[in-house]
């Protein structure tokens, strides 16, 4: 069964390296779920679900995200555009309709459809572990549908008989998935019994394969996964729902619970099992580079005696090949589209990178060369995340010294993955504090983005406005949402339009949960650091 789970997760992702599509296409991707009649157990479309995930998080979608909030910056081809806010309906076309894909159990695929279609085999097998852990899995990757395009299809989405679903609104998507996650814990992941063995009677646990074999223990860590969830999207719907903080707050001691918990994707060292930001700086070197915002955030708090030099190491090289200051002063990123000579004030480099116009590269992880770091698994939901979910919950709820203790927490236990940092001291948990700590924390997660938008924090300038005959016009505030796919602009009616213009809504629009842009900030105005 090993062998056959390597075969399946190498074609789910050996497309995830192009330049341009990261996800699955050929025979399959569009056909019918309830083509697949041969099925007995979940086990074989539950592994292209799991594979499914980086490609969506990893993949193109994730760079929008590192772009828009600096922690990358596009240097040449695609990414310089995307960098600079010109990604188009047609750049999104394969992304948007991955979320609902679906595909045969020889090629892999992992949408809504396969989630259904895989959760319906469990519920006729009697196997409840199955379903709640395909309902974790439909609200973590129909959440980021809703984060990137607001309203989308949800309801009707699942019935592939259903060609031209209508637009659910992103909140009552948020809700339904909150009530997906609701389902999960209280019926199916609390069920036990000889049926419900889940992955543990096929082998195809991948994320939690340490314990992949004992359903007890999954039930248990994706009890937490769940938890972790819950608290992340009531955070999405907190800046038009204030009570929802407390709802947040309430769900983070539930969550995951250790840093040897955390939900990493699953890569390993084969050609097609890489981590896809590693196997993209393989195909597209020199397209993608060091955000400088990161960087000279990063700076700063060590100037500020409240970080030290070791997560600017493990992210990303030195600019100069020396080994790593103690004060960072050797790192360098570039300012978004390679901008350089930007008005600067308090200490912020300008994005002309070194002495000798040198720059940082990321780390071994993510730089397309060390095919000895090529499995490194990214983290998508973890302790850090609830810990610091839970520290502007409750500081939106009862102050600083109601945060304090899970911003404590997150630095007393730092960590990258499987990487851990030295623990540091204690910081005052002002929001900015926290904002920056969460910043640091979740490098290349698109979760920063839901971040920014909720809370315009940390302080970052939008890119310089590019013009030039012909070329459509640009967001002049760091985008809020992603176009929908061309495809589906044209094929389904129900698209959501703007009231003014009458076309698809566009990404310099903001989504119902974020109803106000961040105000547009240059560098030489960045809120001081706290501390």
């Amino acid at each position: 069964m090993r062998q056959s789970l390597r075969v399946v997760l190498g074609l789910s992702l050996a497309l995830s390296a192009a330049g341009c599509s990261d996800y699955l296409s050929g025979p399959g991707v569009d056909q019918d779920p309830n083509n697949v009649i041969d099925l007995t157990r979940a086990g074989p479309l539950y592994v292209g679900i799991q594979a499914a995930g980086p490609v969506q998080f990893e993949g193109q979608l994730g760079r929008y995200a590192a772009l828009y909030t600096q922690q990358a910056a596009g240097i040449d081809r695609q990414q310089h555009d995307f960098d600079l806010y010109g990604a188009t309906q047609a750049d999104i076309d394969t992304y948007f309709a991955a979320f609902y894909g679906t595909s045969n159990v020889i090629t892999g695929g992992g949408g809504l459809l396969d989630i259904h279609k895989m959760q319906q085999i469990a519920l006729a097998g009697g196997d409840s572990l199955y379903v709640g852990i395909g309902k974790v899995y439909e609200a973590l990757y129909m959440s980021l549908a809703a984060d990137l395009f607001g309203d989308i299809p949800y309801r009707q989405a699942a019935d592939s008989t259903v060609r031209t679903p209508v637009y659910d609104p992103q909140l009552q998507v948020y809700a339904d998935l909150q009530a997906q996650l609701d389902s999960a814990i209280n019926i199916y992941l609390a069920a036990a019994g000889p049926t419900n063995q889940g992955p543990a009677a096929d082998g195809t646990e991948l994320i939690y394969g340490d314990r992949g074999s004992d359903p007890d223990a999954l039930r248990a860590v994706y009890t937490e996964v769940a938890h972790s969830l819950k608290a992340r999207l009531y955070m999405h719907t907190a800046e038009v729902d204030p009570t929802a903080y407390a709802r947040a707050l309430a769900e983070v001691p539930l969550g995951i619970s250790t840093p040897a918990n955390d939900f990493l994707f699953y890569h390993d060292l084969t050609a097609t099992g890489n981590n896809i930001w590693w196997q993209f700086q393989a195909t597209r070197t020199g397209d993608l580079d060091v955000g400088a915002a990161l960087v000279e955030i990063l700076k700063d708090r060590i100037q500020a005696g409240i970080e030290n030099n070791e997560r600017l190491a493990f992210y990303f090289t030195t600019a100069d090949g020396a080994a790593p200051a103690a004060n960072g002063s050797n790192f360098f990123g570039y300012r978004p589209g390679r901008t350089i000579n930007m008005p600067t004030t308090g200490g912020i480099d300008p994005g002309n990178g070194s002495a000798t116009g040198t720059y940082s590269f990321f780390g071994p992880q993510w730089d397309g060369v060390n095919a000895g770091a090529a499995g490194f698994r990214m983290p998508a939901i973890t302790y850090a995340e609830t810990q610091l979910i839970g520290a502007e919950a409750a500081f939106q709820v009862g102050g600083i010294g109601a945060a304090q203790p899970f911003l404590d927490a997150v630095r007393a236990n730092r960590s990258y993955g499987t990487q851990v940092f030295t623990p540091l001291g204690s910081v005052p948990a002002t929001l900015e504090n926290i904002m920056e700590e969460k910043y640091v924390t979740l490098f290349l997660n698109p979760e920063v983005w839901n971040d920014y938008k909720r809370t315009c924090l940390p302080s970052l300038a939008p890119a310089p406005t590019v013009s030039s005959p012909g070329a459509a016009p640009r967001a002049t505030s760091i985008p809020g949402r992603l176009p929908y796919g061309q495809t589906e602009i044209s094929s389904n009616p129900n698209v959501p339009v703007t009231s003014s213009t009458g076309v698809a809504i566009t990404a310099v629009s903001q989504n119902p949960n974020d109803p106000n842009a961040c105000p547009p900030l240059n560098y030489t105005s960045s809120t001081p650091l706290a501390n």
